[in-house]
């Protein structure tokens, strides 16, 4: 099969593999096997930049083996998606693992676990809807970790 693409087609697709690799592997230390197929189509279509005329973008690293992308590229506008997403997440994990974590100190891991789905749902929901208004009136200025030593805390020592 072959496809071809236009200059502005590509520089979408582009884009569109480069926010995909970005969710897979961005905040893992090292590549796991399981996402090795992804990347391995992410470099053959990161192989083509300079064909397209986006060497600008993406260079090879001989060194590593593998096509980077260049400052240039990462300061460009699909790294808005990507940040957009990870707010997106962090905003509505937190009030979501607060909930879960305050859930099961009421009621207890087994009995967490035993939960009937609906009930559970309507119990994180409640919980969650008190983080929710507390990040949305004060972000995070009032997270705190209680059990930090004075010389664990940053610009206290």
């Amino acid at each position: 099969m072959k496809i071809n693409f236009t200059k502005k087609e590509y520089r979408l697709l582009l884009d569109m593999v480069e926010i995909a690799e970005w969710v897979l592997s961005a905040h893992k230390s090292k590549p796991s096997d399981e996402v090795e197929k992804y990347s391995e189509l992410y470099q053959k279509i990161l192989s083509r930049a300079k064909e397209m005329g986006f060497e600008n973008l993406i260079v090879y690293d001989k060194n590593l083996e593998e096509y980077l992308a260049t400052a240039e590229y990462e300061e460009s506008e699909h790294m808005r998606y990507i940040e957009e997403f990870e707010d997106d997440v962090f905003w509505d994990a937190v009030p979501h693992r607060l909930a879960v974590r305050d859930l099961v100190k009421q009621v207890g891991e087994k009995k967490y676990a035993e939960m009937e789905f609906e009930e559970r749902a309507l119990k994180l929901v409640e919980l969650e809807s008190i983080y929710y208004k507390e990040l949305e009136e004060h972000g995070i200025d009032n997270l705190r970790f209680e059990n930090l030593s004075k010389s664990d805390k940053p610009g206290l020592h």
